[in-house]
Formats: C-alpha cells, structure tokens, sequence
C-alpha cells in the first residue's frame, strides 16, 4: 500500500498546503519542448502528473493569439473535474508584462484526490528550477469562474494600505491606529537607558491635592484621568461619602476610562491605610483610549508611592457596574517590584 491508504481517513482529507515535499517528478520531453523556445510557446500549457510514470507531461496547450482574458477563458475549458492539474498562462498583453512573465494557476478542485493535489503542490518548484527563464507568479483556484484574467489580476496585486485597512475589522482599525501613534510618540521623546521608565504621566496639582485629601480624611474616593492635548497629563478630583466601590456607582463618567482610588482599613498586620486603584475600562471607551490609559497605569502607582510613602498600592480592574463590589476591596497583593513589573 502507499503511504496515503495507510494514513487515517481524517489525515487523507486534510487540506494541503502551498508547496511541500519535492516530489521529484521527472519532466517530460513533451513538456521541455513546448517551453523550451521563447517564439514559439504556446499561450497557455496544461501541466499534469503522471503518478504512475512519475513524470509531469503536457496534455492540452492553447496555441498563440488572442488577448490575455481570451487566453484565460480558453485555458479554464481545459480544466477537469476532480482532477487537480497546473496551468501556466502568458501575461504578455496584460500591463507591465513581458513574454517571460507567466499565471501558474494551480487548479486544485476539492473533490480532486489528495495523492494528486499533493504532487501537483510540489511540482511547482520543479517546474520554477527548470525553466528558470519564465517568471512565475502562482495563483490557487478551486472553481472555474475563479480562472479568469480579472480574478488572476485582483488576487495577485501588490495591496496598498488602503486595501489593508479595507479588510481589518473595527477593533483591527483602532488598534492600529494606537499602535501608531504610540511609534510617533515614541519617536519625539528622547532616548532613555535601560531601566528607566519609558513613559512619565505629567501630574497636575489636582491629583496631589485629591490624593492629600484621601490620606487625610475618611469615606472618599479620588477618580483621576488623563487629560490635556496630548492625553498625557494627570489630574483628578474627590468623591465624597464613599467607603466601597458601590458608592461610586453613578457618581463618574461611565463612558470613559479612568482610575479610581481609594483607602481601604488597615488589615491586623498593617498600621495604615491600604490604598487600592482600580482601572475602569469600559469596553465602550475605545480602544485607544483604554490602551493609553494602560500604559500610563505604572506611572501612576509611582506618584502615589510617593506622595503617601506607602511600598504598596493594590491593584484591580472593573469595566462595568456590577464589577464595583467589596471584592475589589481585597485583591491579592504584590510585591513592590512585582507589582510594577505586572503593570
């Protein structure tokens, strides 16, 4: 038996894909001959596999004439049900094409057998190695309508950023968008050394002052948020009469992302207040608005470090009403360095 019959009948179903093993058919003289003189090539040759003289012969040409569209449709007449086969179009006529430039359309219909598709994949080198004077350009087809000139030219161009975008989803879109201007970002800032906190939150006086009235008094909250022309500067205000994160519900905007903080009681262990940031990331904020937010989280634990001298500041992450309950009150704590590392 050949290895095919020996596989499992999922795996001798599985889809092939480009190329793959040499399979190291030989060439017919047939096929050499057709290919072998500039003048007088056919337009059009059909390539197909012997399997069992191993070798890849010529059946069906379609003689010199007609426009590049004509050749196609003529070419596509010679195509077999359920026989997978490979054939090689000339592109002169077609703009910026010359006589050395040809489709190689593999025509590999589904219901084609493996054995055959899987050496028809792995000719195409063969045939590329041995007529080195023709530039190739392959071009998969699996129906017959998709073996016209139109369908060969609108899936083998060069894809401008324009026909890029065209087919990236909404959330594809923003974040790429973040992501450059994130590199434009980068790129006007100096060069830092290694270690140093790449991108610094520029800290408003309001945010000191709320975060001074948060260490000093008893049932409030800070909601801080990144502001400013350029989304990088930091400032905040104070939410009265809150001890858990339920009492924030309705009292900030929703629709935008933010920090929240707030002091919870001292645990057994601790003689002062535990501070806790929670990030509200609404999932209808927009991607760039919750990544940058992100990237400046860090920044922001340092200045409260700071300001209050506490080593640890606990972190958690809400995104909707129901998230603000007593859980975020008693997250699981880092380590300082862990903790920055995480963020």
């Amino acid at each position: 038996r050949d290895f095919l019959s020996a596989l499992p009948l999922q795996q001798q179903e599985m889809p092939l894909p480009l190329g793959g093993t040499n399979a190291n058919l030989s060439i017919d003289d047939s096929l050499k001959v057709v290919l072998g003189a500039d003048t007088s090539r056919p337009s059009a040759v059909k390539v197909a596999v012997d399997a069992a003289a191993e070798r890849l012969t010529c059946p069906a040409s379609v003689p010199q004439g007609g426009s590049p569209a004509e050749v196609f449709e003529a070419a596509a007449k010679l195509l077999e049900d359920a026989v997978p086969c490979l054939m090689l179009i000339c592109l002169e006529g077609v703009e910026g094409a010359s006589v050395a430039d040809w489709a190689m359309v593999a025509w590999t219909p589904s219901d084609s057998p493996v054995k055959l598709r899987m050496l028809c994949a792995s000719s195409r080198r063969t045939l590329r190695e041995e007529f080195s004077g023709i530039r190739f350009k392959e071009y998969n087809a699996t129906e017959r309508d998709e073996v016209t000139l139109s369908q060969y030219l609108e899936s083998t161009r060069e894809r401008t950023e324009r026909d890029r975008r065209a087919a990236m989803t909404q959330d594809e879109l923003d974040q790429d968008e973040v992501l450059k201007q994130v590199e434009i970002e980068r790129a006007s800032k100096p060069k830092l050394l290694a270690g140093m906190t790449a991108l610094q939150v520029k800290v408003q006086p309001s945010f000191d002052e709320s975060l001074q009235k948060l260490l000093a008094a008893q049932q409030v909250a800070v909601c801080a948020k990144l502001s400013g022309t350029s989304g990088e500067e930091l400032v905040a205000e104070v939410i009265e009469a809150v001890s858990t994160p339920k009492d924030l519900i309705g009292r900030f905007p929703t629709n935008e992302p933010c920090y929240l903080l707030l002091a919870c009681p001292p645990s057994d262990k601790e003689t002062t207040n535990q501070l806790v940031l929670i990030s509200w990331m609404p999932d209808d904020a927009g991607v760039k608005a919750r990544m940058k937010t992100s990237t400046f989280k860090a920044s922001v634990i340092d200045r409260i470090k700071e300001l209050s001298g506490t080593g640890t500041v606990t972190t958690a992450e809400a995104a909707c009403d129901e998230d603000l309950d007593e859980s975020l009150m008693q997250p699981k704590t880092s380590p300082p360095d862990m903790e920055q590392a995480a963020a």
